[in-house]
């Protein structure tokens, strides 16, 4: 089994441009970058705002997601990839 088939994050930490840093539980950091998911869906419209991008926190399931419901699925985290910054043993 790939360490990437179920990917369960256990950060993430907004950055500028509408980047994100994230580490899985396999200890596995990302940078995703997500600022045409915001541009092109309506739905991410809050996002658009630097002040409320940065209120971003991990729901019970594991998803990245913002105070009023906007989310990216765990399994979608793949699509938004830029860089695969490190990934550490977690013992």
């Amino acid at each position: 089994m790939n360490f990437l088939d179920n990917p369960i994050v256990e950060t993430v930490l907004p950055l500028s441009d509408f980047h994100l840093q994230i580490t899985l539980t396999t200890g596995m950091v990302m940078k995703l970058d997500i600022s045409n998911l915001i541009q092109k869906k309506e739905k991410y419209w809050r996002l658009r705002q630097e002040r409320y991008f940065k209120k971003v926190r991990i729901d019970p399931l594991g998803a990245i997601c913002w105070p009023e419901g906007e989310d990216i699925a765990p399994e979608s985290l793949l699509q938004y990839m830029v860089e695969s910054i490190a990934h550490t043993t977690n013992s």
